[in-house]
């Protein structure tokens, strides 16, 4: 199986004030396949794919939980490399996405794994 999700839940929010979004998503798809997912606006499709590549991490009170199994791996599992999945599962929103850092830390963060540390030279990219 290329791609499979088991029970995935996502919730925002701590005890009482926890708002559940994903309710148990089981899905699987298999290489080359083409899948399409639709619906409302505000029905979870973004969310879906943000749990996807782990988007979620940096989301204070985000809670993921389930199997998300990519080419037999568990990419849900803590101890999974987040930036080698975000390299084979990529996104790309109608609207920009960015991670919760200022502009400047957002056009940096990239060059930075790329091991660019020379803040003049940073400056001069962003």
């Amino acid at each position: 199986m290329f791609l499979s999700i088991k029970d995935l839940k996502k919730s925002f929010g701590e005890d009482e004030y926890k708002t559940e979004v994903l309710k148990g998503i089981d899905f699987e798809i298999e290489k080359g396949e083409i899948c399409v997912l639709l619906g409302p606006s505000g029905s979870g499709k973004s969310t879906y794919l943000r749990a996807l590549n782990r988007m979620n991490d940096t989301i204070d009170g985000a809670r993921v939980t389930g199997e998300i199994m990519y080419e037999g791996v568990n990419i849900s599992d803590p101890k999974v490399n987040v930036y080698e999945v975000r390299k084979q599962i990529g996104m790309v929103f109608q609207r920009p996405n960015p991670f919760p850092k200022s502009i400047y830390e957002n056009i940096a963060f990239i060059h930075r794994r790329e091991g660019i540390k020379d803040k003049k030279k940073l400056d001069e990219i962003v």
